[in-house]
Protein backbone atom coordinates (compact mmCIF):
# COMPACT_ATOMS: atom_id res chain seq x y z
CA UNK A 1 0.00 0.00 0.00
CA UNK A 2 0.80 3.75 -0.73
CA UNK A 3 2.24 5.70 2.25
CA UNK A 4 3.20 9.15 3.15
CA UNK A 5 4.35 10.58 5.79
CA UNK A 6 3.06 13.82 7.85
CA UNK A 7 6.59 16.00 8.48
CA UNK A 8 5.09 17.95 10.82
CA UNK A 9 3.44 14.97 13.20
CA UNK A 10 5.52 12.40 11.90
CA UNK A 11 2.31 10.35 11.01
CA UNK A 12 1.74 8.07 8.19
CA UNK A 13 -1.19 8.70 6.09
CA UNK A 14 -2.21 5.40 3.92
CA UNK A 15 -3.56 6.70 0.65
CA UNK A 16 -6.77 5.17 -0.20
CA UNK A 17 -7.44 4.69 -3.90
CA UNK A 18 -9.22 7.86 -4.90
CA UNK A 19 -7.15 10.33 -1.51
CA UNK A 20 -8.52 13.82 -1.04
CA UNK A 21 -6.71 16.31 1.38
CA UNK A 22 -8.07 19.44 3.12
CA UNK A 23 -10.03 21.66 5.08
CA UNK A 24 -13.44 20.23 5.04
CA UNK A 25 -13.30 17.39 8.16
CA UNK A 26 -16.69 15.83 6.75
CA UNK A 27 -15.38 15.09 2.93
CA UNK A 28 -12.07 14.48 2.77
CA UNK A 29 -9.88 11.60 3.91
CA UNK A 30 -6.66 13.29 5.70
CA UNK A 31 -8.25 16.76 7.41
CA UNK A 32 -5.29 19.42 7.35
CA UNK A 33 -6.56 22.56 9.76
CA UNK A 34 -5.02 25.17 8.27
CA UNK A 35 -6.34 28.82 7.38
CA UNK A 36 -3.93 28.43 4.07
CA UNK A 37 -5.23 25.03 3.29
CA UNK A 38 -8.39 24.73 0.70
CA UNK A 39 -11.49 23.28 1.71
CA UNK A 40 -10.71 20.52 -1.05
CA UNK A 41 -6.79 21.08 -1.44
CA UNK A 42 -5.69 17.83 -3.59
CA UNK A 43 -6.15 14.60 -4.58
CA UNK A 44 -4.01 11.60 -4.69
CA UNK A 45 -5.56 8.88 -7.34
CA UNK A 46 -4.26 5.48 -8.32
CA UNK A 47 -4.71 4.54 -12.54
CA UNK A 48 -4.12 0.97 -12.31
CA UNK A 49 -0.36 1.93 -12.81
CA UNK A 50 0.88 5.27 -10.81
CA UNK A 51 -0.32 7.11 -8.10
CA UNK A 52 -1.10 11.12 -9.50
CA UNK A 53 -1.18 13.98 -8.03
CA UNK A 54 -3.82 16.58 -8.98
CA UNK A 55 -4.15 20.08 -7.19
CA UNK A 56 -7.78 21.79 -6.62
CA UNK A 57 -6.36 24.36 -4.41
CA UNK A 58 -6.10 28.31 -4.46
CA UNK A 59 -2.83 28.49 -2.67
CA UNK A 60 -1.12 25.56 -4.79
CA UNK A 61 0.69 22.54 -4.32
CA UNK A 62 4.65 21.44 -4.67
CA UNK A 63 6.26 18.57 -5.42
CA UNK A 64 10.08 18.76 -4.51
CA UNK A 65 9.83 22.69 -4.77
CA UNK A 66 7.65 22.70 -8.28
CA UNK A 67 4.64 23.89 -8.01
CA UNK A 68 1.76 22.16 -10.12
CA UNK A 69 0.72 24.39 -12.93
CA UNK A 70 -3.42 24.45 -14.23
CA UNK A 71 -4.84 20.96 -14.44
CA UNK A 72 -2.02 18.95 -14.86
CA UNK A 73 -0.71 16.09 -12.67
CA UNK A 74 2.21 14.55 -11.27
CA UNK A 75 3.45 11.07 -10.99
CA UNK A 76 4.83 10.43 -7.77
CA UNK A 77 7.46 8.29 -6.62
CA UNK A 78 9.42 7.05 -3.14
CA UNK A 79 11.20 10.51 -1.57
CA UNK A 80 9.29 12.87 -3.40
CA UNK A 81 7.84 15.30 -0.66
CA UNK A 82 4.44 17.32 -1.30
CA UNK A 83 4.03 20.84 0.59
CA UNK A 84 0.26 22.00 0.49
CA UNK A 85 0.50 25.87 0.61
CA UNK A 86 3.49 27.45 0.87
CA UNK A 87 3.12 29.47 4.21
CA UNK A 88 0.90 25.85 6.02
CA UNK A 89 3.90 23.94 6.72
CA UNK A 90 2.37 20.57 5.79
CA UNK A 91 4.78 18.67 4.15
CA UNK A 92 4.21 14.78 3.55
CA UNK A 93 7.06 12.30 2.28
CA UNK A 94 6.87 9.79 0.50
CA UNK A 95 7.73 6.60 1.63
CA UNK A 96 5.72 3.41 -0.79
CA UNK A 97 4.13 3.89 -3.88
CA UNK A 98 2.45 0.10 -3.82
CA UNK A 99 -0.93 -0.53 -5.20
CA UNK A 100 -3.98 -0.24 -2.94
CA UNK A 101 -5.19 -2.42 -0.91
CA UNK A 102 -7.25 -3.57 1.67
CA UNK A 103 -6.24 -3.27 4.97
CA UNK A 104 -6.79 -2.62 8.70
CA UNK A 105 -5.63 0.79 10.34
CA UNK A 106 -4.79 1.35 13.63
CA UNK A 107 -7.59 3.63 15.18
CA UNK A 108 -5.25 5.87 18.35
CA UNK A 109 -2.75 3.39 18.62
CA UNK A 110 1.03 2.98 17.00
CA UNK A 111 0.40 -0.54 15.42
CA UNK A 112 1.69 -0.90 12.11
CA UNK A 113 -1.17 -1.18 9.96
CA UNK A 114 -2.36 -4.85 8.55
CA UNK A 115 -2.80 -5.73 4.79
CA UNK A 116 -5.63 -7.56 3.88
CA UNK A 117 -4.98 -11.22 1.80
CA UNK A 118 -8.51 -12.89 0.49
CA UNK A 119 -8.68 -15.29 3.56
CA UNK A 120 -6.55 -13.32 6.49
CA UNK A 121 -6.72 -14.92 10.14
CA UNK A 122 -6.50 -12.65 12.93
CA UNK A 123 -5.15 -14.28 16.45
CA UNK A 124 -6.67 -13.07 19.34
CA UNK A 125 -4.66 -13.39 22.85
CA UNK A 126 -7.55 -12.56 24.73
CA UNK A 127 -10.48 -13.64 23.46
CA UNK A 128 -11.67 -16.09 20.00
CA UNK A 129 -9.89 -16.11 16.55
CA UNK A 130 -11.35 -14.09 14.00
CA UNK A 131 -11.33 -14.66 10.43
CA UNK A 132 -11.70 -12.17 7.68
CA UNK A 133 -12.58 -13.54 3.94
CA UNK A 134 -13.40 -11.50 0.80
CA UNK A 135 -16.55 -12.70 -0.97
CA UNK A 136 -16.17 -12.44 -4.54
CA UNK A 137 -19.85 -12.75 -5.59
CA UNK A 138 -20.77 -9.34 -3.32
CA UNK A 139 -17.26 -7.95 -3.26
CA UNK A 140 -17.60 -7.50 0.55
CA UNK A 141 -15.68 -8.65 3.76
CA UNK A 142 -17.11 -10.95 6.15
CA UNK A 143 -15.94 -11.22 9.73
CA UNK A 144 -16.33 -14.96 11.43
CA UNK A 145 -15.54 -15.18 14.95
CA UNK A 146 -14.24 -19.07 15.46
CA UNK A 147 -14.43 -21.24 18.70
CA UNK A 148 -11.10 -22.24 20.20
CA UNK A 149 -10.68 -25.36 17.79
CA UNK A 150 -11.09 -23.20 14.82
CA UNK A 151 -14.30 -25.79 14.07
CA UNK A 152 -17.52 -24.03 14.28
CA UNK A 153 -18.12 -20.41 13.70
CA UNK A 154 -19.78 -18.12 17.13
CA UNK A 155 -20.58 -15.78 14.29
CA UNK A 156 -20.29 -14.32 10.70
CA UNK A 157 -21.15 -10.94 9.70
CA UNK A 158 -20.57 -8.73 6.77
CA UNK A 159 -18.45 -5.21 6.79
CA UNK A 160 -18.66 -1.81 6.16
CA UNK A 161 -15.96 0.04 4.56
CA UNK A 162 -14.25 2.10 7.54
CA UNK A 163 -16.07 0.05 9.95
CA UNK A 164 -14.37 -0.64 13.06
CA UNK A 165 -13.03 -4.29 14.75
CA UNK A 166 -12.00 -4.64 18.07
CA UNK A 167 -9.00 -6.99 18.28
CA UNK A 168 -7.71 -7.12 21.92
CA UNK A 169 -8.61 -4.07 23.51
CA UNK A 170 -7.64 -2.06 20.14
CA UNK A 171 -9.69 -0.44 17.73
CA UNK A 172 -8.38 -1.17 13.99
CA UNK A 173 -10.17 0.14 10.89
CA UNK A 174 -11.24 -1.17 7.78
CA UNK A 175 -10.19 0.49 4.39
CA UNK A 176 -11.28 -0.83 1.72
CA UNK A 177 -9.68 0.28 -1.69
CA UNK A 178 -9.72 -3.95 -4.07
CA UNK A 179 -11.05 -2.82 -7.11
CA UNK A 180 -13.96 -5.25 -8.81
CA UNK A 181 -11.45 -5.94 -11.82
CA UNK A 182 -9.07 -7.39 -9.45
CA UNK A 183 -11.20 -9.40 -7.99
CA UNK A 184 -13.12 -10.99 -10.90
CA UNK A 185 -9.31 -12.55 -12.15
CA UNK A 186 -10.32 -16.47 -11.86
CA UNK A 187 -7.47 -18.85 -11.79
CA UNK A 188 -8.32 -21.20 -13.43
CA UNK A 189 -11.97 -20.10 -13.70
CA UNK A 190 -14.12 -22.34 -12.06
CA UNK A 191 -17.38 -21.73 -10.52
CA UNK A 192 -17.17 -24.87 -8.10
CA UNK A 193 -14.78 -27.12 -5.99
CA UNK A 194 -16.84 -29.97 -7.90
CA UNK A 195 -14.52 -28.66 -11.34
CA UNK A 196 -11.11 -29.69 -10.08
CA UNK A 197 -9.56 -32.95 -9.07
CA UNK A 198 -6.40 -33.17 -6.89
CA UNK A 199 -3.86 -35.53 -6.56
CA UNK A 200 -1.93 -35.85 -3.71
CA UNK A 201 1.53 -37.90 -4.20
CA UNK A 202 3.43 -38.42 -0.63
CA UNK A 203 6.48 -40.39 -0.67
CA UNK A 204 7.16 -43.97 0.20
CA UNK A 205 8.09 -42.49 4.35
CA UNK A 206 4.92 -40.08 4.15
CA UNK A 207 7.74 -37.33 4.70
CA UNK A 208 6.91 -35.33 2.31
CA UNK A 209 3.03 -34.53 0.09
CA UNK A 210 3.12 -32.85 -2.63
CA UNK A 211 -0.41 -31.48 -4.01
CA UNK A 212 -1.69 -30.67 -7.59
CA UNK A 213 -4.72 -28.99 -8.46
CA UNK A 214 -6.52 -29.99 -11.97
CA UNK A 215 -8.70 -28.23 -13.94
CA UNK A 216 -9.67 -29.90 -17.35
CA UNK A 217 -5.86 -29.95 -19.44
CA UNK A 218 -4.66 -26.74 -16.44
CA UNK A 219 -2.90 -27.78 -13.66
CA UNK A 220 -1.80 -25.83 -10.57
CA UNK A 221 1.40 -27.57 -8.43
CA UNK A 222 0.54 -26.74 -4.77
CA UNK A 223 4.24 -27.86 -4.18
CA UNK A 224 5.45 -29.85 -0.56
CA UNK A 225 3.92 -28.09 2.13
CA UNK A 226 3.77 -29.68 5.59
CA UNK A 227 0.30 -29.12 6.04
CA UNK A 228 -0.71 -31.36 3.04
CA UNK A 229 -0.31 -34.13 5.05
CA UNK A 230 -3.24 -33.17 7.11
CA UNK A 231 -5.32 -32.69 4.18
CA UNK A 232 -3.97 -36.19 2.88
CA UNK A 233 -5.50 -37.54 5.84
CA UNK A 234 -8.93 -36.10 5.33
CA UNK A 235 -8.78 -37.47 1.55
CA UNK A 236 -7.63 -41.47 2.75
CA UNK A 237 -10.66 -40.60 5.53
CA UNK A 238 -13.18 -39.35 2.93
CA UNK A 239 -12.05 -42.40 0.12
CA UNK A 240 -12.34 -44.91 3.35
CA UNK A 241 -16.22 -43.63 3.49
CA UNK A 242 -17.25 -43.18 -0.13
CA UNK A 243 -15.49 -46.83 -0.47
CA UNK A 244 -18.17 -47.93 2.39
CA UNK A 245 -20.77 -46.26 0.09
CA UNK A 246 -21.76 -43.53 2.80
CA UNK A 247 -24.45 -41.26 1.82
CA UNK A 248 -22.07 -38.12 0.90
CA UNK A 249 -23.33 -35.88 3.63
CA UNK A 250 -21.34 -38.27 6.20
CA UNK A 251 -18.45 -38.44 3.95
CA UNK A 252 -15.17 -37.86 5.19
CA UNK A 253 -15.72 -36.29 8.78
CA UNK A 254 -12.94 -36.61 12.09
CA UNK A 255 -12.84 -35.35 14.79
CA UNK A 256 -10.77 -32.49 14.65
CA UNK A 257 -9.31 -33.29 18.28
CA UNK A 258 -8.85 -37.05 17.48
CA UNK A 259 -6.84 -36.05 14.03
CA UNK A 260 -4.52 -33.54 15.82
CA UNK A 261 -3.92 -36.64 18.10
CA UNK A 262 -2.96 -38.84 15.64
CA UNK A 263 -0.85 -36.48 13.82
CA UNK A 264 1.03 -36.02 17.09
CA UNK A 265 -0.29 -31.87 17.24
CA UNK A 266 -1.59 -29.42 19.70
CA UNK A 267 -5.12 -27.96 18.65
CA UNK A 268 -3.54 -24.50 18.20
CA UNK A 269 -0.75 -26.49 15.52
CA UNK A 270 -3.66 -28.14 14.12
CA UNK A 271 -5.57 -24.59 13.64
CA UNK A 272 -2.91 -22.95 12.11
CA UNK A 273 -2.35 -25.84 9.64
CA UNK A 274 -5.82 -25.84 9.00
CA UNK A 275 -5.74 -22.12 7.83
CA UNK A 276 -2.35 -22.29 5.91
CA UNK A 277 -4.70 -25.16 3.96
CA UNK A 278 -7.32 -22.84 3.38
CA UNK A 279 -5.00 -20.29 2.66
CA UNK A 280 -3.13 -21.50 -0.15
CA UNK A 281 -6.68 -22.91 -1.94
CA UNK A 282 -7.88 -18.98 -1.53
CA UNK A 283 -4.81 -17.93 -3.06
CA UNK A 284 -4.54 -20.73 -6.27
CA UNK A 285 -7.57 -19.66 -7.09
CA UNK A 286 -8.18 -16.36 -6.50
CA UNK A 287 -10.72 -16.63 -3.75
CA UNK A 288 -12.87 -18.37 -6.86
CA UNK A 289 -15.92 -20.69 -6.11
CA UNK A 290 -15.93 -20.55 -1.89
CA UNK A 291 -12.14 -22.03 -1.93
CA UNK A 292 -12.18 -20.89 1.70
CA UNK A 293 -14.32 -23.63 2.30
CA UNK A 294 -12.08 -26.42 1.16
CA UNK A 295 -12.20 -27.83 5.21
CA UNK A 296 -15.63 -27.59 5.66
CA UNK A 297 -16.18 -28.06 9.46
CA UNK A 298 -19.34 -28.91 11.50
CA UNK A 299 -19.70 -29.48 15.40
CA UNK A 300 -16.11 -30.00 15.97
CA UNK A 301 -15.88 -32.03 13.09
CA UNK A 302 -13.58 -31.85 9.46
CA UNK A 303 -13.37 -33.22 6.32
CA UNK A 304 -12.33 -32.23 2.89
CA UNK A 305 -14.62 -30.53 0.70
CA UNK A 306 -13.72 -32.19 -2.33
CA UNK A 307 -14.86 -35.66 -3.07
CA UNK A 308 -12.71 -35.45 -6.37
CA UNK A 309 -8.64 -36.87 -6.54
CA UNK A 310 -6.30 -39.64 -6.02
CA UNK A 311 -3.90 -40.64 -3.83
CA UNK A 312 -0.32 -41.89 -4.86
CA UNK A 313 2.36 -43.13 -2.61
CA UNK A 314 5.65 -43.78 -3.77
CA UNK A 315 5.35 -45.34 -6.84
CA UNK A 316 1.65 -46.90 -6.21
CA UNK A 317 -1.55 -45.45 -6.76
CA UNK A 318 -3.28 -46.07 -3.13
CA UNK A 319 -6.92 -45.09 -4.33
CA UNK A 320 -8.87 -43.18 -7.16
CA UNK A 321 -12.34 -41.50 -5.95
CA UNK A 322 -13.35 -42.26 -9.68
CA UNK A 323 -13.83 -45.51 -8.75
CA UNK A 324 -16.81 -44.59 -6.53
CA UNK A 325 -17.81 -41.54 -8.56
CA UNK A 326 -20.04 -41.22 -11.83
CA UNK A 327 -18.51 -38.65 -14.85
CA UNK A 328 -14.82 -38.35 -13.36
CA UNK A 329 -12.39 -38.58 -16.58
CA UNK A 330 -9.57 -41.23 -16.77
CA UNK A 331 -6.46 -39.04 -15.85
CA UNK A 332 -3.51 -41.72 -15.88
CA UNK A 333 -1.65 -39.55 -18.14
CA UNK A 334 -1.61 -36.60 -16.10
CA UNK A 335 -0.81 -38.69 -13.08
CA UNK A 336 2.14 -40.23 -14.82
CA UNK A 337 3.14 -36.44 -15.57
CA UNK A 338 3.13 -35.58 -12.58
CA UNK A 339 4.86 -38.57 -11.21
CA UNK A 340 7.54 -37.37 -13.68
CA UNK A 341 7.53 -33.85 -12.48
CA UNK A 342 7.53 -34.66 -8.83
CA UNK A 343 10.90 -37.58 -9.59
CA UNK A 344 12.60 -35.03 -10.80
CA UNK A 345 11.97 -32.47 -8.11
CA UNK A 346 13.29 -34.84 -5.29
Amino acid sequence: MAVLMNKKTQQNCLLQSHHSFGRLKSSVNTFISDVYISKIHAFIEWNDEHWLLRDVSSNGTWVNGNRLLGDKVVQLHTGDVIAFASKSGYTFEVLDVNPPCDCLVPVEHNSEAIELDYFHLIPSKKSHNMVLSYNNKTYSWWQEVLDDNLSKSVSANELNDQECLDIDGLTWQLQINRTIADTQLLRPNVASLDELTFLFQTSQDEESTHVFMQNGEESIDLLVRSHHYLTLCLARQRAKDMQENLDESEQGWVYAELLAKDLGLEANHLNIQIYRIRKQFVDALNNACESSNIIERNAGKLRLASKFFRVIKGDSLECDTSQFTKNMPDQRASDEAHQRQYANQH
